[in-house]
């Protein structure tokens, strides 16, 4: 890599317009405000500097420059990020196959190789029937190719069988394509189509397997992969990986219940859609969502089952101050069989005709209430003023405290004085919770302003032999490198010059969130700089004092001796 033209491009971008590509940012004094999509974040506690290009949260310490943020928000690579800056800069960047390091690295390649055998049976003259069958469920050759979509053939052990001679059985049975019998291991999947899922980055991690035809009519209809070492259902969505550069496109994002559903809506041109494999939303797939678009549509199955779903994702949703627009389809039908039934610009109506978090819950609330029975009416009146109290928009708050003051002949003064207030949500500064003796304040004090100037740096490496704590003593090691070989000291790019080494860039972030002055004063330097050699001096004394109790000649204990009193002294002299 040409660290040079690495660095090129961190400065051809700005930090603040491609943060706001993500998130809405508001400006307060000097710096940029949002909400971080890192946590469970409720109200703006990320903070974005421009004239840094650095940006940091100060409730859960996420920090970086901006290869750093697109590299965490978008689940890529460090390599992936820099190429992302480098095409909106104009700016020719590639880079060869990126050398993989993961400790599921065998169960990915059994699944990369097991996507291959079943897209090549598929496509061979055993997979007719399949292929027939999918044709009549209206399913394109463009979407079986983008979908990978595979099958899996009648025979007990075609993939066991291949596998074997590469990987051992324990391996195999932790990928979940595998089974144990009570003799051998044999394929989990036999006579199903195969559809993969993925993880976020897009690599195939599991699959449903589906029945096509009558000679397996006893066994489920599907065989969904069980949860392994890189298929966490709670933590992934389907479709993800495709679905974030398009909805920055369409600005909204879509969720569906189903995978099946999730490859119509693709094909019927909603790109933009995800898919929760048929579990609860969790905190997790809210977080995944809000990385996505603030603008979320859901539009699960039209039965009970789905509308507890809705109002399930909807709770999970507010818990990040989303407020998701909501599709109900009739006829109690999932997504799939409405588009196939009504066609996609039905479907597509809905889609540009959502209803409202007010709304939807209007429609709730009115079931089985007769408006024109006084005791009916306050209980709607009541469970509405719960409703409205929880918006955050102001202006859909007014239109909806408008809309029940008309249908309920009630004075809006009345309504509004019942409203419940917001709670005030605090942030609270992880660098709270954690206590720092005073020897590691004066290491985190000189390395803040090492970061910052080249004056403290020459300081450092005049004054200071040894820093005591393993992680500050890495750090301020190669920020001395990194100013030797540059000949200057920019955070943002040593954020670069650091983004393989987890230890030193976790110990930078630590760092960042430290409530010190922006400028320094050399006699506080000063002060940082005795406390540090007065516990090196202190340490020496005890190691000398440690060896004296082990030394067995006389004239090496005198000499140790000597040495443990002259350091306590030194260290004695510095208090």
């Amino acid at each position: 890599m040409d660290n040079n033209l690495i660095d090129e491009i961190r400065k051809s971008v700005n930090i603040v317009d491609v943060i706001s590509n993500y998130l809405p940012l508001s400006k307060k004094g000097k710096n940029y405000f949002g909400v971080c999509p890192f946590h469970d974040d409720h109200s703006p506690s990320m903070s974005v500097s421009e004239e840094k290009q650095i940006y940091t949260c100060f409730s859960c310490g996420a920090s970086g420059n901006v290869f750093k943020f697109i590299q965490d928000y978008e689940n890529v690579s460090f390599l992936e990020a820099v190429k992302k800056c480098a095409d909106q800069s104009g700016i020719s960047f590639s880079y060869g196959k990126e050398k993989r390091n993961n400790k599921n690295q065998d169960l990915l390649d059994i699944y990369e190789f097991a996507s291959k055998l079943y897209q090549n049976n598929l496509h061979s003259s055993l997979g007719k029937e399949a292929r027939e069958y999918l044709k009549s469920r209206s399913l394109d050759e463009d979407v079986i190719k983008e979908f990978q979509i595979g099958l899996a053939l009648n025979e007990a052990t075609m993939l066991a069988d291949t596998l074997k001679k590469k990987y051992d059985d324990a391996t195999l049975l932790k990928s979940g394509l595998i089974s144990e019998g009570e003799y051998n291991i044999y394929d989990t999947y036999r006579n199903r189509i195969m559809f993969p899922l993925y993880d976020l980055s897009g690599n195939i991690v599991g699959y449903n397997g589906r029945i096509y035809n009558n000679n397996n009519i006893n066994d489920s209809k599907y065989i969904n992969s069980r949860e392994t070492a890189i298929f966490k259902k709670g933590e992934l969505l389907f479709n993800y990986h495709r679905a974030k550069e398009e909805c920055r496109n369409y600005k909204f994002v879509i969720i569906v219940e189903g995978q099946i559903d999730a490859i119509r809506c693709y094909q019927a041109g909603y790109k933009n859609v995800v898919a929760s494999l048929g579990t609860a939303i969790t905190k997790e797939h809210a977080m995944l969502l809000r990385k996505l678009s603030n603008n979320i549509i859901l539009c699960f199955d039209g039965d009970k089952a789905g509308e507890k779903a809705t109002n399930s994702a909807i709770e999970e949703l507010s818990k990040l101050g989303i407020e998701p627009k909501v599709v109900r389809l009739e006829d109690n039908l999932d997504p799939d069989e409405y588009i196939l039934k009504y066609g996609a610009s039905r479907f597509s109506e809905k889609i540009n005709n959502p209803f409202n978090m007010m709304e939807y819950k209007e429609i709730l609330l009115k079931r089985n209430i007769d408006l024109n029975n006084t005791k009916d009416l306050a209980e709607y009146t009541n469970l509405m003023i719960k409703e409205i109290s929880k918006i955050e928009d102001e202006v859909l708050k007014e239109i909806s405290i408008n809309k029940l003051a008309s249908e309920t002949k009630l004075d809006i003064k009345f309504i509004k004085s019942k409203l419940e207030k917001p709670k005030e949500i605090k942030i609270e500064k992880i660098n709270n919770k954690i206590k720092y003796s005073k020897y590691e304040k004066s290491e985190q004090g000189l390395i803040y302003y090492m970061l910052k100037s080249e004056k403290v740096i020459k300081i450092y490496e005049k004054k200071i032999t040894h820093m005591p704590t393993d992680r500050y003593r890495k750090l301020a090691f190669k920020i001395d490198c990194f100013y030797k070989e540059k000949g200057y000291i920019d955070l943002a790019d040593f954020l670069t010059y650091i983004h393989d080494d987890e230890e030193s860039s976790g110990a930078v972030s630590e760092i960042l969130r430290l409530d010190l002055k922006e400028d320094f004063d050399e006699e506080a330097i000063l002060d940082y700089l005795n406390n540090i050699k007065r516990y090196n001096d202190k340490n020496l004394s005890n190691q000398y004092k440690k060896e004296l109790k082990e030394e067995v000649s006389l004239e090496k204990k005198i000499e140790l001796a000597k040495k443990a009193l002259a350091y306590k002294i030194r260290s004695e002299n510095n208090e």
